[in-house]
């Protein structure tokens, strides 16, 4: 396991939040970051479930297209 910084930019709020992540890559941080950026408990479930289903991107590129009003990156510390 790897230590990551998942930074999300907020459009609405024109903020960035830095999370940091424990993960086996940086697909896998990304992923975990977007469930920690979800405001509440209901957004939470809906990314989990989102990230479980077959319509979810399988590399960091299909990622990036996928979340490409959300802009983030990802660094490994």
């Amino acid at each position: 396991m790897k230590n990551y910084i998942v930074g999300i930019l907020t459009l609405f709020e024109n903020d960035l939040k830095l999370f940091k992540i424990t993960a086996e890559n940086e697909y896998e941080a990304v992923k975990k970051g977007m469930i920690e950026f979800c405001p509440n408990e209901e957004a939470k479930q809906y990314e989990i479930d989102w990230q479980n289903s077959e319509d979810y991107p399988e590399d960091l590129e299909g990622l990036f297209y996928a979340y490409e009003e959300v802009p983030f990156n990802v660094i490994e510390i």
